[in-house]
């Protein structure tokens, strides 16, 4: 479940293609389309501030870095469940990591995973022209009974007119995005292995879309104190096609990072990753740092673990405060992190509402065999 041992990564390519998405980047990008394959999976990593681009070495890998799935020498399964802002949405993640032999140099990697977002039992409204007498007050617009016209009277609903709709008058819909998720990892000599991801990606509204999601990697490894690592995620770029017509892309973001590994005393172990992710959306109030249409975040956190059996953690993403804790025994494991949101922007006035983000809770559990 979790091991001491070195596991770095480097991607050379996708540095060079980021200098070229700076200078120009894609043309007809959507800005946030595909959102959601942005949230961190994993309490583990959550509760590092998602500073794990350079540490993946769990069945959350397909995520942060699946080129790390080959040095799992055992089978894992991870399931999480998060209920973010508060339990307004639902984040699950399930991955699985299998390792297919090959000589300790040759190593090879599989693994497959499912990303669920979605908001449950949505009361949806009547459509307007369904509405009927009685599910709404014929004032008008104004929604003055004492001042005619505006519609008042006329025997259909009007905007702005009060709406006096029961629980019978509505139903629960959700809203949810789906991706699944093929993976496969490969060593190549005693430093270097590499790895990659396609994602098939479903949202509904209740509108649906397919897309198709490319991730590369590559790792390197130079020493064993230090970890570097690289991701590219939307290599190909992201085509998403909505059934109502809408057309999105997703454009490429790369993702660095480094970890450094500590052993302060026999059985205390130290793990400080860091991981700084670019964008190319100019989505400038998001993020921390911001340069023409290029911006940065700074993702930071520590772990640490007592004999590989109690672990504890502490970690920066972005804006946000994010703690945890977990434990091992035998082949089980169980982790928890909890995200206070834009903890560090409580006085940003970009963002007036940031009082109203409650807590997010997220467990995962591990088994490994």
């Amino acid at each position: 479940m979790r091991r001491f041992n070195f596991r770095p990564s480097l991607l050379l390519c996708a540095a060079f293609s980021g200098t070229l998405w700076c200078a120009a980047p894609p043309a007809g990008a959507t800005k946030y389309a595909g959102e959601f394959l942005k949230i961190p999976v994993g309490a583990r990593a959550i509760g590092m501030g998602g500073g794990f681009c350079a540490v993946s070495d769990d069945a959350t890998a397909a995520y942060w870095n699946p080129a790390g799935m080959i040095y799992l020498p055992y089978r894992e399964v991870i399931v999480q469940h998060a209920e973010k802002f508060g339990n307004l949405l639902n984040h699950d993640y399930a991955g699985a990591v299998f390792p297919v032999g090959g000589r300790s140099e040759r190593r090879a990697a599989v693994g497959f995973s499912a990303i669920r977002l979605a908001a449950d039992d949505i009361p949806i409204t009547p459509r307007p022209g369904s509405l009927q007498p009685g599910q709404y007050l014929d004032y008008g617009t104004d929604n003055d009974p004492t001042t005619p016209g505006n519609g008042q009277g006329n025997g259909q609903w009007d905007p702005g007119e009060r709406l006096l709709l029961t629980s019978a008058d509505l139903y629960l819909a959700s809203s949810s995005d789906l991706a699944a998720v093929v993976s496969f990892a490969r060593q190549h000599g005693s430093r270097w292995a590499y790895g990659a991801n396609v994602k098939f990606v479903r949202q509904s509204i209740p509108d649906t879309l397919f897309g198709e999601h490319v991730t590369s990697c590559t790792l390197y490894m130079p020493t064993d104190a230090v970890t570097l690592g690289a991701v590219v995620h939307d290599l190909t770029t992201t085509y998403l096609a909505w059934s109502n017509g809408t057309r999105e892309l997703i454009v490429p973001t790369l993702d660095t990072g480094a970890s450094f590994n500590f052993f302060p005393a026999e059985r205390h172990a130290l793990t400080w990753g860091f991981d700084l992710a670019w964008g190319f959306e100019r989505r400038k109030l998001d993020s921390e740092l911001s340069l023409g249409g290029q911006t940065w975040d700074v993702r930071t956190g520590l772990e640490y673990w007592y004999r590989n059996l109690f672990a504890l953690r502490s970690g920066v993403d972005g804006k946000d405060l994010d703690f945890g804790a977990g434990v091992r025994y035998k082949h089980f494991g169980a982790d928890y992190a909890a995200s206070l949101h834009r903890f560090f922007a409580a006085d940003d006035k970009a963002f007036p509402d940031d009082t109203e983000l409650d807590v997010t809770h997220l467990v995962s559990l591990g088994l490994s065999w």
